[in-house]
């Protein structure tokens, strides 16, 4: 059986995504954070204070990269994605309640913007904020026990509207489901269930999270990337190149998935078109923007792709107490001057046979 579903969640895993993973490379944004692709902490409108930037998500409908800072007051900061220059701050009237009122966002498929608080008991509700757009007051959709003893370390959102799911995670305990998952009838409510998975070690999906397709994948420093099916069941795991891994993202349009490494900032571009390549040809590129470095001892962050509709597709990578990193995921060199050539043979070949 565990054979069985192994192979189900690689086929999966393949048949996802329309973009050709191979010959990627991560290029510095280098209008972003002054320059170097790098807005350290300190630096224009991201705060000093230790771990207290978590969460992190962009909207390349409008090109915003939004942050959860919680230094001096609790806030969701919005940036400008081609520079990281301060635009606005969402409004955050009536957020309160958990250990961490917000720490972690997404945006759903239209643009519409979701954060949650962090719970660290079974008996705390888990909140989960709704703001239809930036100028929005924000609206609860959930509030309740997720039915773990720890949530909200990890959170992603796919889809839009009645389609709209959201997953959750946080801690290590063994009593704890692998993740709290939401689901809606009308995007402005949303219930809670807790699939059991199997074959996946403790806390699998504590620190990095995403989802899509019918599948979470999940990340832990020293651990495997696990993937299991929304519902749950047996998961499957495949190592990554450093024990330094945690957060994590997966695009499963791009067939592209992404990891920080917390005790470097290292970046890692990864094709998830097979699981088990993951150290090796599944590995497209590294890339590190930063040129200092603070101990991130949580070992918590975020990251997230987004395609703009000019086409370019990018990647930001928040590294807790090391700034927010910005990159383009673009062909390499040679991939590219080999597609043109390639183009303009066939088109030689049109007018030739015309």
């Amino acid at each position: 059986m565990k054979k069985v579903a192994t192979w189900i969640l690689c086929a999966a895993l393949v048949a996802t995504g329309s973009a050709t993973a191979s010959a990627l490379q991560l290029v510095p944004l280098s209008s972003f954070g002054g320059g170097d692709g790098w807005l350290a902490p300190g630096e224009g409108a991201l705060g000093t204070g230790a771990n207290l930037a978590r969460g992190l998500t962009y909207n390349p409908l409008n090109n915003r990269v939004y942050v959860v800072d919680r230094e001096g007051a609790t806030a969701v900061k919005v940036l400008d994605g081609d520079t990281g220059a301060l635009v606005g701050t969402l409004d955050v009237t009536g957020v309160t309640g958990g250990t961490f009122p917000l720490n972690m966002i997404d945006v759903d498929d239209q643009g519409v913007i979701y954060a949650a608080n962090l719970s660290t008991s079974a008996t705390s509700n888990f909140k989960i904020y709704r703001w239809a757009d930036e100028s929005s007051a924000p609206t609860v959709v959930f509030d309740a026990p997720s039915g773990r003893i720890r949530t909200g370390d990890t959170f992603a959102v796919d889809g839009s509207g009645a389609a709209t799911k959201m997953v959750a995670a946080g801690g290590s305990n063994a009593t704890d489901s692998a993740f709290a998952f939401f689901t809606t009838a009308d995007g402005l409510s949303y219930s809670v269930a807790n699939p059991a998975v199997t074959d996946v070690a403790t806390g699998a999906f504590r620190l990095g999270i995403d989802l899509g397709e019918g599948l979470v994948v999940g990340l832990q420093t020293g651990g495997n990337l696990a993937v299991a099916a929304e519902t749950g069941g047996p998961g499957q795991v495949a190592p990554v190149n450093s024990a330094g891994e945690a957060p994590f993202t997966w695009d499963s349009a791009e067939n592209l998935g992404a990891s920080i490494d917390v005790n470097s900032s290292l970046v890692r571009l990864y094709s998830t078109t097979d699981l088990s390549l993951l150290t090796s040809t599944g590995l497209l590129d590294t890339a590190n923007n930063t040129t200092a470095f603070v101990s991130n001892g949580n070992g918590v962050g975020d990251l997230k792709f987004g395609r703009l509709p000019s086409g370019q597709l990018r990647l930001y990578a928040l590294n807790t107490n090391n700034g927010i990193q910005a990159f383009a995921v673009v062909p390499e060199p040679t991939s590219a001057l080999l597609a043109t050539g390639v183009a303009l043979a066939l088109a030689g070949a049109r007018r030739r046979y015309a």
